[in-house]
């Protein structure tokens, strides 16, 4: 999720989505109009998007792959998280810190909506600390799915998590 204050891979990605992007925020705005009390759900418009790259092309770099380490040390998750934290991290931000959004609040490494931005260290100010993001990516996981497994689970069959 991306907008013109991001990485410019992530951006030019969507940008050669056009129309279909543009049904599929349509069909978001639909879906969240039939579910509006849901605070962790995630946009569908770029969910959807999301889904038809299943691959990244950029994997997240060894200090992100560090901070990520670092957060789920603090948060005290298994080591047997990392793999799936990476898959959610690298689909959602391609591992780009402070990742944002030109459609929606998402932002950061796990790109968190505004009604989570609660969950990292810091709220909002926490975006753009990598150690930070990750850790309040963990917390949304922890707290929707309760492991990265369920997580990844659940993004591989709905695109978005």
């Amino acid at each position: 999720m991306t907008d013109s204050k991001s990485a410019p891979a992530a951006t030019s990605t969507k940008a050669s989505h056009g129309t279909g992007h543009a049904t599929h925020h349509a069909a978001a705005h639909r879906h969240q109009a039939a579910h509006p009390s849901n605070a962790f759900h995630k946009h569908v418009a770029h969910a959807a998007h999301r889904a038809s790259h299943s691959n990244p092309t950029a994997a997240a770099s060894p200090e992100v792959t560090e901070a990520l380490k670092t957060a789920m040390d603090k948060e005290g998750v298994p080591t047997t998280w990392e793999p799936g934290l990476h898959f959610i991290m690298e689909r959602e931000s391609t591992g780009k810190v402070n990742a944002t959004n030109g459609v929606d609040t998402a932002r950061g490494l796990f790109q968190l909506t505004k009604a989570s931005y609660h969950l990292n260290p810091h709220g909002a100010a926490s975006f753009g600390n990598a150690v930070e993001e990750a850790q309040g990516g963990i917390r949304y996981i922890a707290q929707r799915y309760q492991t990265a497994d369920n997580a990844v689970g659940f993004w591989k069959k709905h695109g978005w998590y």
